[in-house]
This record gives structure tokens, sequence and C-alpha cells, in this order.
């Protein structure tokens, strides 16, 4: 195996050697679009008007077809402008993606998820989006939301505050819709209260203050955190407003039993650029689902799109999309490479941008290296609330034993097989840019140092066994099973070497992938003995979803700590009652989200990453490694730098809508 790494190393220093890497830092310039929020601002900006409002031909046709109102019509009173990074588009053309089909991946490289508010392309700022403005009062308790007058969905309904109000009196108010009430808007342990101002104005009101709520309106995802539906489309599987035995008749018709599984299937969505079961579901996205069957998804443009470039275009410039579904990566990277694909990222890698490098003439792209932020890309966790096993679990809470597992590993070694050397070992921590960053955070116990780590195991009373495996208290072999996902980030294969530095120390560790439904499940159900993921929400994020160092909410990302965050969430109903320490830095999230004083939310933030380095919670191995953007060379306004990861929805921070197709 040993020999096998080292093969593996000498290969890829040759390859950098080459192609002349190197890595890059948040310090290089980057170049971005320019968006105002509203044409009064473009011209106030930059002494320009828009004086007309134009469109892709495909829609032209439809209007002069009488299909469709014109332009004007479609568009809101004040649309969002945006200026491309490079330059006007040109309309047409169609998309080529690989993703699931329920659009996760790099689908949302086109189809981007459209919050209340956006993620900022520096990744740190809010910038309005749907809501043209916002305000807090009352001392942060108070938050007042102003919408676009005359936006409309997809399929020309107005949207309204009615869609909020909507989503929050008939859905995250109904108790079998929403059994359990949202986190992200129940700060203080209190569900918010909504109220209509107007049209176009809410009011939230918080039981304290919550001046980081414009982050979830920034981010958020899944039908809780989105704080919109659309009625007009919806009510139609809601009791409210239909007949319940027409509801009953129709879900049975469809293999249901209740009536909210018929809305959930039809309401729901997948992250926030999900798309809907129903072609005929509306959205405010800049594409809607024209067809869709097993493996694939067509996309066509949304009519009513609600942005302008600054020749008063209508925005998006691309016709469609068609998305393939495919899970292999070795298909998919004989895609990328034949020229199959017009824009990969989701689950590029470094271990292969060597491959991406040599095809890329045949495949006519080019590769960009944007910055990855995500704090480790595989963060291991033992579940230290296992209950299947009791004696296994007491191993699991033992902070040695952690600490051993993390001193065990070779993160210089698996930095330069799998990232070209070009990544940091590290834990899993917040990226440097964060104002929550220590250097201390990130290097505890990263050190290669297997003889510590013994130290550690015998300490704990570990003896070896014949087979010079580690045996528990009760004369058992000591054995852990790691389940994961793959996909975004090397996990297998980081998995891989971390079995073989593991049964270095005497600690059998049997890998397995399982498919990611599966995986929710199971980490639901408490049955995982140990899982990972990559340690994303380390930068934008971290202050509303710390999902790897507290126990927030139950989720599949975080299987260190689900009865403890079954207890949180049900209010001591259910789950396990957490240790002092565990109370303690939940204790601190919650006043780090309500308080306005930016120091102290710092201290209360460097508190709960202090925890981590000092109790390993979740062990980090390499993060902040370039990551390869695969464009096609005719796909423009693409930004050639930029920061990849979760806390921006990756591309959903670079106006993705002004991507083009340039014409010869």
């Amino acid at each position: 195996m040993r020999k096998y790494f080292y093969g593996l190393i000498s290969l890829v220093l040759v390859v950098m050697l080459l192609l002349s890497i190197a890595p890059i830092s948040f310090s290089q310039e980057m170049k971005f679009h320019k968006q105002y929020n509203t044409p009064t601002d473009y011209y106030k900006a930059t002494g320009k008007r828009i004086t007309r409002y134009n469109e892709a031909p495909m829609l032209a046709e439809l209007v002069k077809q009488g299909k469709l109102p014109p332009v004007e019509k479609r568009l809101p009173k004040e649309p969002i402008v945006i200026s491309p990074v490079e330059e006007i588009g040109q309309y047409g053309g169609r998309a080529r993606v690989i993703g699931p089909v329920n659009g996760y991946g790099d689908t949302e490289a086109f189809r981007p998820h459209e919050g209340i508010l956006r993620v900022g392309p520096d990744g740190f700022s809010v910038v309005p989006n749907i809501a043209k403005n916002w305000s807090f009062s009352e001392g942060s308790k108070v938050l007042t939301i102003y919408l676009r007058d005359g936006m409309k969905w997809s399929d020309g309904q107005p949207f309204t505050a009615d869609d909020i109000m909507f989503w929050y009196e008939d859905v995250i108010l109904n108790d079998e819709l929403t059994p359990v009430k949202p986190v992200e808007w129940s700060p203080g342990g209190k569900l918010m209260k909504l109220e209509k101002i107007n049209n176009y104005a809410v009011k939230a009101t918080f039981a304290v203050p919550y001046p980081t709520a414009i982050i979830h309106l920034a981010h958020s995802a899944g039908v809780a955190g989105r704080f919109f539906l659309p009625k007009h489309y919806l009510k139609n599987f809601h009791p409210k407003y239909t007949p319940m035995d027409k509801l009953i008749e129709q879900a049975k018709k469809e293999g249901l039993d209740t009536w909210w599984k018929l809305f959930q299937k039809y309401g729901d969505y997948y992250g926030g650029g999900g798309i809907r079961i129903a072609p005929d579901a509306p959205t405010l996205q800049t594409f809607y689902v024209e067809k869709r069957g097993l493996d694939f998804v067509v996309l066509k443009r949304n009519p009513y799109y609600w942005k302008v470039d600054t020749a008063g275009n209508q925005l998006p410039y691309i016709d469609e999309v068609f998305v393939t579904d495919i899970r292999n990566k070795e298909l998919v990277n004989i895609k990328i490479a034949s020229g199959e694909v017009d824009l990969a990222e989701i689950n590029t890698t470094m271990e292969d941008y060597p491959f991406y490098m040599e095809n890329r003439e045949k495949g006519g792209y080019r590769v960009l290296l944007w910055q990855s932020i995500i704090g480790a890309d595989v963060a291991f966790q033992l579940n230290l609330t296992y209950k299947e096993d009791p004696v296994l679990r007491d191993i699991f809470r033992d902070v040695r034993f952690r600490k051993a597992l993390s001193l065990a590993l070779n993160r210089d070694e698996i930095n330069k097989v799998l990232y070209l050397g070009l990544g940091t070992p590290r834990q899993a921590t917040v990226i440097p840019q964060s104002p929550y960053y220590e250097e201390s955070f990130a290097k505890a116990y990263i050190e290669y140092n297997p003889k510590e780590a013994n130290r550690l195991l015998d300490e704990m009373g570990l003896k070896r066994g014949p087979d010079g495996y580690r045996l528990r208290p009760d004369g058992k072999r000591l054995e852990i099973l790691l389940e994961y996902e793959e996909g975004e980030t090397p996990k297998g294969k980081t998995s891989e070497m971390a079995v073989h530095y593991w049964d270095a120390i005497g600690v059998k560790v049997t890998a397995k992938e399982i498919a990611g439904n599966l995986r929710s499940q199971r980490t639901s159900a408490n049955l995982i003995q140990m899982g990972l993921w990559h340690a994303d929400r380390a930068g934008f994020l971290f202050t509303v979803e710390p999902y790897y160092w507290v126990p927030t909410e139950v989720r599949s990302e975080a299987s260190w700590c689900i009865e403890w965050a079954r207890w949180f969430a049900t209010g001591g109903k259910a789950g396990e009652e957490p240790p002092a320490e565990i109370k303690k830095i939940r204790a601190n999230w919650e006043k780090m989200k309500s308080t306005t004083n930016v120091q102290m939310r710092i201290k209360l933030a460097k508190e709960i990453l202090k925890s981590n380095a000092e109790n390993l919670w979740t062990i980090g191995t390499v993060g902040l490694a370039p990551h390869p953007v695969v464009v096609k060379n005719n796909l423009r306004n693409v930004p050639e730098k930029g920061l990849w990861g979760w806390d921006l929805r990756r591309f959903t921070s670079y106006a993705p809508e002004t991507f083009f197709f340039k014409q010869k």
C-alpha cells in the first residue's frame, strides 16, 4: 500500500512540474460582475439610462404569436441590472451538464438558487435579490422586507407578499406539514411572527435580536428556509383551499396515503436550486422544467425572469439546459474529455486535473482553478451518541481516542496524492478569511505522529490482540464501520488512505460507500458508527449553520451528535441530554446568532471553535485547495477566478444568469 502511495506522489509531482501549477490565493485579484439593485441605481452609478428592454428571439416570436405579453409587461417595475464580467451576451444555445435530475449539482451553475437575498461574490457580503431592500428595527427584533413591484412567477402569475404568507401560515404553522418548526426561524427558541404589511412588504418579529436572519435569507435551502412558495399553484394541494376528499382521492391515485404527502410531492424543493416533480410547477429561477425523464431533464428559459443586463436585455441569455443524470465518475470524465459537457464543477477534483488539462484541446474547453472555501474536504465524525454498542460509544467519547485517530493521519501524504500538494493540511475549522479564525484551531493535532497515537491508545488500555488489532474492554476486536457518500470532494480515496493509517495503529476501520438517501436514513436513525462529510459552512455560513462544531439540528452531514441534536430540537422530549461542554457550545451559538455586538459574536464563535480544537468533535484532513472548473471555450462570462463552496452555493454568487455561448 505504501509503495502505491509513494508511486502516486512521484507521478503527481512530475505532473505539477509539467503543468506549472501554482497554489492560488485569496489575495489574488478576482474580477466579478457588477450588480445594480434597480435601473435608477444603475443610472446614479454610471450616468447611463436603460431606455428600452429587449428579449430573446424565441420569446419575441411568442409575443408576435400573441402567446406571451411584451417584455415590458413581464418584467417588474424595477428589475435588477447586471453588468457582466466580460461582455454583453448573445441569446441562444443549449447548455449541457451532468447532474442528478433533482436539480442539484452542476445544474445550479445555470439555474442558481434565488433567495430573498443573495451572497455577494466576495463570499461574506449580502446583496438584494428577490427583495429590493430590507431593514431592521427595535434592536434587530423586527425585520421588514420590501419586494419588487410587478415581479412574476414563470407562469406569469404575480409574486407578492401572499406567497410569503402562504409559506408561513399554511406550511410552517401547519403541524402536519411542519411538525418540527425550523430552527433558523426560531431564535431564542420561539418561532418568529410574520405579518403582511402590503402586497410588497412583510414584517418578521423575533423573540430576541436576530441580525443574522439575513444570512438565512441569502442562502437557506429547502421549504423551511425558502421563505416563500407559489400560493396560486400549491393551494390546489392544501385542504384550506381544496376539499379534503378531492385531495385524498388524488393522493391515492399517486400511491400516497395522506394529503400532506401529496403536498410535499408537489411543493418540496431539494436544496434550493431543486427541480420540482411537476413540469408545470412555477419558479422564480432562470429556467423552468419543460420535460423530465428518469435520467434527464430539459429546462427552458423563464420568460418572466426579473433581471436584465446593462443594455436592457432580459436574462438569461441561454435558451435551455439539458441535464443528464450520470453517477459514474469515469463516464463523467469521458464526457468531459470528449467535449460533451459545457460546464463541470461539482465532482471535478484536483486528482483529475492532469486528465482535464491533457484533454482540453480535444474537448474544446478551458480549466479554471477556483479557490475552495471548504474548511476540510473530508471531516471524519465518530458518532458520540451511538446507542447500538455502548462499549464502542464509550471509546468514541474518550478524547484520547479521537486525538489518536487524528495523529495517525498523514495529511501531507493525502495532500500530495489527492491534491497535487496544493491543499492545506488542517483540522475542520473556519477559513483564514473568517473573523473567527485562529491558526491554533487549524493546527490542533494535525501532525503525523503515529508514535503518540499508539501511546494514547495504550494509555486507554486498548491492548493489541494476536492479529495486531486493538481489543475493546469487553475483549472483542475494536472494529469501526465508516459509512460515506461519494461526491464533491475525494471522500472515497481519502477514506481508503485513512483506513490504511488507522490500521497501522491497530484500529480496524472498514469504509463502505452508500447512497445518499440511505446515508440520510441511517444517520437520522442514529445507526452510523462513523460518518464523514466535507466541512463546509466554514465562512459565511458558520454563524448560522455550524453543523460540524455545534449540535444544531438532526442533519445527515453531522453524524457526530445526532441524539444530542435531537434533544435540543425537541426541547428535551427526545434524544439524549448532552454533557456540560456540549450545552455550553450550544448556548454560545444561540448567543452568537442574536447578539448585535460584532466583537461579542467573534468571541463566542472562537470559544466554539476552541472547543473543537481541544475535543476534536470532528476530525479534519486537508482543505483550501484549488478546485478545477471545466468550462467550454465558447461559454463566456464565467469568472476566471472565484470562491468555490456551499457557502456561496458555488456559482450562484457569480451571476450565472449572464453566462452565454459566444457565436462566431
